[in-house]
């Protein structure tokens, strides 16, 4: 049996289509969460390195949101706790794949996941204002 005939350029029927979907720009969500001993300056360079992962593969980073230090659900290895870090991309699939690539050759990310997204970047929203209703003290009752 033949393979499947190839166009006039030699790609396979379907092959232009899905390199034009790999280089377009997609929103992604992606969160990491490093050891909880990495300081700020380390997570720095770290947030640095993987900016220069979605760049280089002509995407942007959008938005850095560090939750910092937090309890993991589960214990990862020998961790109990991890540094947080959530971020916002535009970027076509292939800089994404080479984001969690980075990822996973880094020894400080303990755990990653990105998504794509399918709505708009949440915006930061502002504390509660007075619509709180105002709290009053229990009422006294006799125990019986």
């Amino acid at each position: 049996m033949n393979p499947r005939p190839a166009d006039f350029f030699g790609m396979a029927p379907g092959t232009q289509a899905r390199r034009s979907e790999e280089n377009a720009m997609v929103k992604y969500e992606s969160i990491f969460i490093t050891e909880p001993a990495a300081t700020d300056d380390e997570m720095a360079a770290l947030i640095q390195g993987f900016e220069e992962a979605v760049t280089s593969g002509e995407g942007k980073l959008l938005k850095v949101e560090r939750w910092g230090k937090r309890r993991l659900a589960y214990r990862i290895g020998k961790h109990e706790d991890g540094n947080y870090t959530l971020l916002y991309l535009d970027c076509p699939a292939a800089a994404a794949r080479e984001l969690e690539r980075r990822y996973r050759v880094n020894d400080r990310v303990i755990k990653y996941l990105t998504v794509r997204m399918d709505r708009a970047i949440p915006e930061e929203q502002p504390a509660a204002s007075g619509d709180v209703p105002e709290e009053r003290p229990a009422e006294a009752t006799e125990a019986k």
